[in-house]
């Protein structure tokens, strides 16, 4: 009687491999679906991921474009094309409290909420020297 149960005890685990095996094996898309990205889009059509909301710190040491209105949900990308290290700072904004930035390279911020806030931020350098200065607005 043990070596029956056994045996369909067995049985029941193969067959539930089994079927599992042939469910996980169905189509499974590689790529996002159109579905996926629509839910992810804003009403304007940009991806929220977008970095098309971008900061130039230039070599003349100003930013551009120094003001900034992104909508709520959206990050900013800092492109450092000043020839320095940069730490960027703000006192009234969490989305960068505090972000190193090296010569050359690039970063983007936390994303930016709730709409109506305004985020001053300044970028210093090793010195400790206020080099760049701007704002940005969440809409």
């Amino acid at each position: 009687m043990t070596t029956m149960t056994a045996r369909h005890g067995f049985r029941a685990i193969a067959l539930s491999v089994l079927l599992m095996t042939a469910g996980c094996g169905q189509h499974s898309p590689t790529a996002p679906s159109a579905t996926a990205s629509a839910a992810i889009a804003s009403a304007d059509g940009e991806s929220l991921t977008s970095s098309s909301y971008t900061v130039t710190l230039r070599p003349d040491l100003t930013a551009s474009p120094s003001s900034l209105s992104v909508p709520s949900g959206y990050r900013v990308l800092f492109v450092n094309n000043s020839g320095r290290g940069v730490a960027l700072h703000s006192y009234n904004c969490s989305q960068f409290t505090y972000m190193s930035l090296n010569a050359g390279y690039s970063k983007n911020t936390l994303a930016f909420s709730p709409s109506g806030k305004v985020c001053d931020y300044f970028a210093y350098d090793n010195n400790y020297q206020r080099i760049f200065e701007g704002r940005i607005t969440v809409q």
